[in-house]
């Protein structure tokens, strides 16, 4: 019976309810005559209730039973510190640190005593925020405190699911601003099947799950319904070099030959992606609309009327080269250009001997010979 009296005791002060923790082990006092450890709980509990005269009490009867104990001359220590007198409290620290040299709550303390022990504004200040019980007899976690996290987590998580359960999809838009797809939806079998399992027909870059293949899908639509082609062909492009099934392969290239030519004017700036992440993945940016700066070097006119150079992508204040891209212009696409000055140039990326390259769409050179952007 004492073991269990003296557990739920320390069950109560780890949950904090010192009154109670204080009522329940004095209920039993005439069980515990000569019990180190029933003295050294009431001290304790007393001293975190604020009750500093029964804790004083406490613990100098458990003294008397036992001496060398790290909570009872902390406890001690703290009530000699509470008074201000810093160095009755100090010689106690130094007794906890000869039988237990790793005892943090002291060392925290002695630093304390060694920077601000002098003050007793400092010391009154601790006991009214209630920080100077850093320097009690440590209690470990509150329980109650993790119960309550558990808690707190299992709502959100019913409450998260239940959000993504019953809030409406807006989902696709099949018959959207832009046109109406509704021939190219995917059947419910193409999804819950969007996976080939034999791979041997092609060369495969990515290899998606079903829930992939499927969002990659939907996605590519509602760009083009959005009128954002480029990242629209980001996703067929990884949809055509993946192990999706031929049908939605089939109802992808549809959907790429739907895609428009894309004019500076209309190239969204979050939608031109820079050299660095073409060159990161070839495939995946295979034939999307870029506008690139920089200055041009080799330039020369082609037989056919073609014109063709070489542009040093970031280079237009002279200062760093990101690469250097092989541009060609048809006869139709080609404007007059400076060679002398920065230039931008929006062209489709193409790729030939494993090199990036751009098939070019459009010159941009400003009259002040400088970009502002």
């Amino acid at each position: 019976m004492a073991k269990g009296v003296l557990q739920q005791a320390r069950i109560l002060m780890r949950r904090r309810k010192f009154g109670t923790a204080i009522r329940f082990l004095e209920s039993y006092i005439a069980n515990y005559k000569g019990s180190f450890e029933y003295y050294l709980a009431l001290g304790t509990s007393c001293l975190y209730a604020g009750d500093e005269g029964n804790a004083g009490k406490y613990y100098k009867i458990a003294r008397e039973i036992r001496i060398n104990n790290s909570e009872l001359l902390l406890g001690q220590a703290a009530i000699f510190l509470r008074r201000g007198e810093t160095s009755k409290a100090l010689s106690y620290y130094l007794d906890i640190l000869n039988i237990d040299p790793g005892n943090e709550t002291a060392r925290d303390a002695m630093e304390f005593i060694r920077f601000k022990g002098n003050d007793f504004n400092e010391i009154q200040r601790l006991k009214q925020n209630g920080k100077i019980e850093r320097f009690y007899p440590p209690l470990g976690i509150n329980p109650d405190i993790i119960r309550n996290c558990v808690l707190i987590g299992l709502a959100l998580g019913i409450i998260i699911s239940l959000v993504i359960v019953l809030r409406p999809r807006e989902g696709v838009k099949w018959n959207g601003d832009r046109g109406n797809l509704s021939n190219l939806e995917l059947t419910n079998g193409e999804q819950r099947n969007a996976v080939a399992q034999d791979l041997a027909a092609g060369t495969v870059h990515y290899i998606l799950d079903n829930d992939t293949v499927n969002q990659c899908y939907e996605d590519a639509v509602m760009y083009y319904q959005n009128q954002r082609d480029n990242p629209a062909r980001v996703q067929i492009n990884r949809l055509l070099n993946s192990n999706a099934t031929a049908s939605i392969k089939q109802k992808a290239y549809i959907l790429q030959s739907y895609l428009s030519e894309i004019t500076f004017d209309k190239l969204k700036s979050e939608d031109n992606y820079t050299y660095s992440q073409v060159d990161s993945d070839h495939v995946l940016y295979n034939g999307c609309y870029v506008a690139w700066t920089g200055t041009i070097a080799d330039p020369k006119t082609n037989d056919d009327g073609s014109w063709q150079c070489k542009l040093l992508v970031g280079y237009h204040e002279g200062k760093h080269v990101d690469d250097i891209v092989p541009v060609i212009f048809t006869p139709e696409n080609f404007s007059p250009v400076n060679p002398d000055r920065p230039i931008r140039i929006l062209g489709v990326v193409t790729e030939q001997n494993g090199r990036i390259t751009l098939s070019g769409r459009s010159i941009y050179q400003p009259v002040s010979g400088k970009f502002q952007d």
